[in-house]
């Protein structure tokens, strides 16, 4: 699991996890993550694995990231994903797993006002302040009109809770040859390992060489994200997860993909994965 979870960029850690994956009997995990709860705000995501691995369970956090994250685990391992939280129960997205998909950030104690008036209700509504295209989900509305929303997508409004959109940049090294068909599915493959709505990505990030390449510029429309070309200095010095033998021997770096985003100031979530056609990606967001 840990190899399957590398490979679609997810870092694997000893110390300090955000996120804690047991595969021990429920009774043995709870027992395990006792000291580890202290706040819910920043508690890690605990996900409770069966020994069989015939079921996965979202312990601590299921409605932000857990649910999500234990559904890729269920997936790699072919398993069954349960799921306890109210939300789940009515067949719906909490507004947190809403903000999730959506690339969208939400205070914790407004979330919990929000799904308080979601499960009561069963159906929220939210005003859109700029143009973002968003995944179309089950309980979530949009309307046109301010004063008949439940909350607000964009800058802070003092009327409404709000959700703020994440910027979202993506890191992406390919050679002359790679099909543009082959960028884009990497592009999109990218966004579904960590389950972002593809077109909530806002940039993609590319070597300054490639800025004469008419590919790059066709996935940049096709996604709706912007092209920046990363002059090479700026990326030159800068470490890698794991280091590129092409990148060393034709531009003396460790690699393009995570040195780009880096250089932009993105906190980088899914380091550099190899793809088809030797196209390697990661995924930043700021």
């Amino acid at each position: 699991m840990s190899k399957r979870l590398e490979e679609l960029g997810y870092y694997i850690v000893h110390e300090n996890p955000e996120i804690y994956v047991f595969f021990y009997p429920l009774g043995i995990t709870v027992r395990k993550i006792q000291g580890l709860i202290r706040d819910k705000a920043t508690d890690p995501v605990v996900i409770s694995v069966t020994d069989d691995g015939s079921y996965v369970i979202p312990v601590i956090k299921e409605h932000r990231g857990g649910s999500i994250l234990g559904g890729i685990i269920a997936d790699l391992m072919g398993s069954q994903l349960i799921l306890t939280s109210r939300t789940s129960q009515m067949g719906i997205y909490s507004v947190e797993e809403f903000a999730w998909i959506n690339g969208l950030e939400i205070d914790s104690k407004v979330a919990d006002l929000l799904n308080f008036k979601l499960v009561k209700n069963g159906k929220l509504k939210f005003y859109l302040e700029d143009k973002l295209d968003l995944k179309p989900v089950e309980g979530f509305e949009p309307t046109d009109r301010l004063e008949n929303a439940d909350f607000v997508i964009g800058e802070e409004c003092a009327e409404l809770p709000t959700l703020r959109p994440i910027r979202l940049a993506m890191g992406l090294g390919y050679t002359t040859n790679a099909p543009v068909e082959v960028l884009y599915f990497s592009a999109v493959s990218t966004m579904k390992s960590i389950h972002i709505h593809e077109r909530r990505l806002d940039f993609i990030a590319v070597p300054e060489l490639k800025r004469g390449d008419e590919k790059i510029k066709k996935i940049g429309n096709m996604l709706g994200a912007s092209i920046i070309y990363v002059p090479l200095d700026q990326i030159r010095g800068r470490n890698q997860s794991t280091p590129s033998r092409v990148a060393r021997e034709r531009f003396g770096v460790e690699g393009v993909c995570e040195p780009s985003l880096e250089a932009l100031g993105t906190k980088i979530v899914l380091k550099r994965t190899k793809r088809a056609y030797g196209v390697v990606t990661c995924l930043g967001v700021k």
